[in-house]
């Protein structure tokens, strides 16, 4: 257990000489270093809500609502109106757990999540649903791996209206009887399987890998009733789908088919619905919504950008530390350019930008990726972003999250500097004190909920200037946060509605 404050004081106090320290033992992580990414899902959320970038197949939605309409079903058989809650939601675990298992069973590459926490299962000869191994397995599948996890299907299964949580109980949901017909033709192609006790009865029960293995080809999610893709594009881009995402979804498939290509790369899809509409093939087929998802992705520049500076900050620092001039002296030299404009203003503000977001979001990346040319990618990135930044914030844009209108404020202001001095400036305020703040943030907030003890700040101040902190090491080169476009397009698909 960490030392408390009063006992390092008492140590310090009583200690006369050096002491050699073990090394430190808090592991360094976080994946958001400059506290930009919410603003994007703010973003995303006036465009495609309600969507995340797991929960892409339909067959999945229809396992979770048949599987609480087969559990209510098997209580009011049964007539047991005393059942607990818990015994309730296990029912339903077993199902969701099932339907994992027998899916990696028949591909082992499935695209479903918890694959390697479901790895032991693939060559035991049968598997108990009860005790303390599967509780354990449950509980975890439950908040984390399993479908009906908060972090994959769990959410748009109430938001897309599969699932309505019940009047009674603790985490205890219904099927809206609307979906009955739909389940009904799902339950019709397992309807011999459905006396094992598995479909059957609440409590433990051994389920052998063979009939797990038959039961994956036949609920396989690769093979959805036309019942089923109907009311699934009903609820994601049809009437019963929130009004946002209907104009969202309408613009991936408008965007789709002007394209009007059979071999199609889903950054073109992306592109398209970013151009303005006179870049369309049919311009009056642009809906308007296209202004807000090119908002997402301009956004995107932004934050990929910066976080593209600050891993290149990292890496130069592995030779030691370096204050901020010498840190821009050394940037500016490797765009090549003998000469640049005397002013930041005429270096990056005043020049209209006209490349679509998605075009220079992909020459960041690959610079990253690649290692080359990272700095000019960087550079037209700022130029880019601020150039197509609004003139106000959104509500959830807040100041500390630096939105593109705060950013664009104070370039204005520093738009008289040499773009050496400007470079400084976004390197102490745009990169420096927003990872120093998030932080502190986020720390003092583990630290408060007793939560994670993780080495976020990885870049301090030193004597000899900015230096890395003891461990840092420089990882992978940030990625753009996925922007739910691939979930939507692979639900149209299956929807057959491309």
């Amino acid at each position: 257990m960490p030392a408390t404050l009063s006992e390092l004081l008492e140590s310090a106090s009583s200690t006369r000489e050096p002491q050699i320290l073990d090394e430190i033992g808090i592991r360094q992580g976080g994946v958001d270093p400059l506290g930009l990414r919410q603003i994007n899902f703010g973003l995303m959320d006036r465009v495609l809500p309600n969507l995340n970038n797991v929960a892409r197949h339909i067959r999945p939605y229809v396992v979770m609502a048949w599987a609480w309409r087969r559990v209510r079903r098997i209580l009011e058989r049964d007539k047991k109106d005393c059942a607990l809650d818990s015994e309730i939601r296990d029912f339903v675990d077993r199902i969701e757990a099932l339907y994992a298992w027998s899916q990696f069973l028949v591909d082992p590459d499935a695209d479903l999540p918890g694959a390697v926490a479901m790895r032991k299962l693939f060559e035991v000869k049968s598997y108990v649903f009860g005790g303390e191994e599967w509780e354990r397995r449950r509980d975890m599948r439950r908040y984390s791996t399993g479908l009906i996890s908060p972090l994959n299907y769990g959410p748009s299964l109430q938001t897309m209206g599969w699932l309505v949580r019940a009047d009674e109980g603790t985490g205890i949901f219904r099927t809206p009887p609307e979906l009955d017909s739909v389940l009904d033709a799902f339950e019709q192609r397992i309807k011999g399987e459905l006396d094992h006790p598995a479909f059957n009865r609440l409590g433990s029960v051994r389920v052998k890998r063979e009939d797990a293995e038959r039961w994956g080809k036949l609920w396989s999610m690769w093979k959805p009733l036309a019942i089923e893709r109907k009311a699934l594009f009903e609820r994601l881009g049809g009437p019963l789908a929130a009004l946002t995402r209907q104009h969202g979804i309408a613009l991936a498939r408008a965007g789709f088919n002007d394209l009007a290509s059979q071999e199609w790369e889903l950054d073109e899809v992306r592109a398209r619905m970013s151009d303005p509409p006179h870049a369309w093939d049919d311009p009056g087929a642009c809906p308007p919504i296209a202004a807000d998802w090119r908002a997402v992705q301009v956004r995107q520049v932004f934050r990929l950008a910066l976080e593209g500076l600050f891993f290149w900050f990292v890496e130069r620092l592995g030779d030691g530390p370096m204050h901020s001039s010498a840190v821009a002296d050394e940037f500016i030299g490797e765009l090549g350019k003998k000469r640049l404009p005397r002013t930041a203003g005429a270096w990056l503000l005043d020049n209209a930008y006209k490349k679509n977001p998605v075009n220079v979001l992909a020459t960041i990346k690959r610079a990253l990726h690649s290692r080359t040319e990272l700095a000019e990618a960087i550079i037209d990135g700022l130029r880019h972003s601020l150039h197509e930044a609004p003139a106000e914030a959104l509500d959830f844009e807040t100041f500390d999250r630096l939105p593109l209108a705060r950013a664009r404020k104070e370039a204005e202001r520093w738009r008289g500097l040499s773009p050496r001095d400007f470079f400084v400036r976004v390197l102490e305020t745009w990169v420096m004190a927003q990872h120093t703040y998030w932080c502190v943030n986020r720390g003092l907030s583990d630290a408060r909920g007793r939560g994670k003890t993780i080495l976020r700040l990885r870049i301090v101040m030193d004597e000899g200037g900015w230096t890395q902190t003891p461990g840092t090491t420089l990882g992978n080169p940030p990625e753009a946060t996925p922007d739910r476009l691939d979930t939507a397009i692979n639900l149209l698909e299956e929807c057959q509605m491309l």
